[in-house]
């Protein structure tokens, strides 16, 4: 799944979902990937999933998740 962080934002939350991107505020920065941090506990709380990773977009607000093996739609 492709998101783009909106960072420095005044709370953390899902901003809006526009064609295969999905945007999200991150109260975080960017720099010393606090907001890769930020973003990757949100998601876990939000969708209560364990597994979560960035596979590519560490340094860069477009970011692709790899939800792992417990993420089913249904």
């Amino acid at each position: 799944m492709s998101v783009w962080i909106i960072p420095n934002s005044s709370r953390t939350d899902i901003a809006n979902l526009c064609d295969d991107l999905l945007k999200i505020k991150i109260m975080e920065r960017l720099d010393e990937n606090r907001a890769n941090e930020a973003l990757i506990k949100f998601l876990s709380k939000k969708l209560k999933i364990k597994t979560i990773s960035i596979v590519s977009g560490m340094r860069i607000r477009n970011e692709v998740i790899d939800f792992g093996n417990d993420f089913i739609l249904e």
